[in-house]
């Protein structure tokens, strides 16, 4: 389908929302609080592999320092296709910051990189070498990647081989997004947890339910899920889902729309969250978003009968959180991710074949269902 929807805007079958190539966000991450780090050294390379929802002529990055102990000095970035292992495709092209190679990054912030010409397409993958120069303690990373990624001691930010980057990591560190200017309309960005991460789903094979989407769409597609993330409450894994709104949803390139699907970690956190609290912080999102001329479609909370701590009481109030999601006319648009993935015999359980061992993740099957589950034409 994303053959098809780029062949129909070529052709001008679709309309793009201006008249030239934009900055669309073809890749994204949501930073987090480090819970532990693969990365030590006050001088290091990291060479982070990401997969493009979206091709272009041009690349930007943007750097991020926001849970870091420090101040963070990059010596030297630079992008290129990605070979094999930590081996580059093609030669490094150079990233600079106001047409600086070397940029200090503060703590608790982000920077933007001048536009670099690299001609990409979608489903296609970038490295983007980042050299530390002067690391902080503690790194933000995005922890759960399901790819590999390398560190290479030192300034190996353009080595085209790889035999420096001895160390396999599976975070991505200090890279929150890859955009590209492009035709097409603009990107969609995914707030969630685990689901949204795309715990249980294999690695290195690009099975979260947002990859699935990618792959019917022409458009940008960004997953800013973070594995135990709560909605209301910030937690050791990160901030509030209605928090990080503003950096990890509006901040994105060319975001139009946002898909909502949180909740499942604050209904079976201590203290429970209730109804009410949940419909009013969807609500504050909303609200947010809107103001910002952003569309949202809200995502109905999976089920989790057969989970560790699964309880009537937190069955009601998920529920009630569907119920609402559907019919009040709240948001622009409804995925019922729930209806997509629920046993129709026993409608608070997962299908067996979605269902990973612990009752409330998914196989790459109960993933592909949700992908398959937006309907596009909302976005």
């Amino acid at each position: 389908m994303r053959v098809l929807a780029v062949l129909a805007l070529l052709l001008g079958l679709t309309t793009p929302a201006t008249a030239s190539p934009g900055w669309v966000a073809a890749w994204g991450s949501a930073m987090q609080t480090p819970v532990s780090s693969d990365v030590s050294g006050t001088s290091y390379t990291v060479r982070n592999v990401v997969r493009l929802t979206a091709g272009g002529s041009t690349v930007r990055v943007r750097l991020s320092n926001v849970f870091s102990s420090g101040d963070l000095t990059v010596g030297k970035v630079s992008v290129a296709p990605a070979g094999t292992g930590a081996a580059l495709g093609t030669q490094a092209r150079r990233v600079t910051f106001r047409g600086r190679e070397s940029v200090v990054v503060p703590r608790g912030g982000e920077v933007l990189s001048d536009p670099v010409a690299l001609r990409t397409v979608a489903d296609s993958s970038v490295a983007v070498s980042i050299w530390a120069s002067s690391a902080p303690a503690v790194a933000t990373y995005h922890r759960s990647a399901l790819s590999t990624n390398y560190v290479a001691q030192g300034d190996h930010a353009r080595d085209l081989d790889g035999a420096a980057f001895t160390q396999k990591v599976s975070s991505w560190y200090y890279l929150s997004e890859v955009a590209v200017t492009s035709p097409v309309r603009g990107s969609v960005v995914a707030l969630g947890d685990s689901i949204t991460d795309g715990s249980g789903s294999t690695g290195g094979a690009h099975r979260r339910w947002t990859d699935v989407l990618a792959s019917r769409t022409a458009l940008g597609v960004v997953n800013s899920g973070i594995s135990g993330n709560q909605f209301l409450r910030d937690d050791t894994y990160g901030v509030s889902g209605i928090s990080r709104t503003p950096r990890d949803v509006l901040a994105r390139s060319g975001v139009r729309t946002l898909i909502v699907l949180e909740g499942i970690n604050d209904i079976k956190a201590k203290p429970d969250a209730t109804f009410e609290e949940l419909r009013d912080g969807y609500l504050r999102v909303i609200s947010l978003a809107h103001s910002h001329g952003v569309r949202v479609l809200g995502g109905t909370i999976t089920p989790m009968g057969g989970y560790a701590n699964y309880t009537d009481a937190r069955e009601a109030v998920r529920s009630a959180v569907n119920s609402w999601i559907r019919s009040s006319g709240a948001f622009d648009g409804v995925v019922d991710f729930d209806a997509a993935v629920r046993d129709p015999a026993r409608p608070t359980w997962l299908r067996e074949e979605f269902a990973r061992p612990d009752r409330l993740h998914l196989t790459d099957a109960g993933y592909s269902a949700m992908g398959q589950a937006v309907d596009v034409s909302l976005l």
